[in-house]
């Protein structure tokens, strides 16, 4: 449970600062499929672990609207290092 809360509020935080909306159907289906979480993890402990790991990686790398939380947070830190860019160890 506590991974889809987590993934959805990386959706919402994702949504918020690309837009500067709010889109208050994210958090109201981050709670329903949470609840839902929950029920599958009390029937399997497993499998509601799994279904939280799937739910937030889907969360991290789907884009929505724009670019996904993954590929915003890349682009907040800044650009890759090439390889055929040294660096100087000093």
């Amino acid at each position: 449970m506590k991974l889809v809360l987590v993934a959805g509020t990386m959706t919402f935080a994702n949504e918020w600062y690309q837009n500067h909306d709010i889109n208050w159907r994210i958090p109201v289906a981050t709670v329903l499929a949470a609840a839902m979480v929950a029920g599958v993890g009390k029937v399997s402990p497993a499998g509601g672990a799994g279904l939280g790991v799937m739910a937030l990686i889907v969360a991290a790398v789907t884009p929505l609207n724009g670019k996904s939380p993954v590929q915003q947070l890349q682009t907040v830190v800044g650009s890759p290092v090439t390889t055929n860019q040294k660096q100087k160890v000093t």
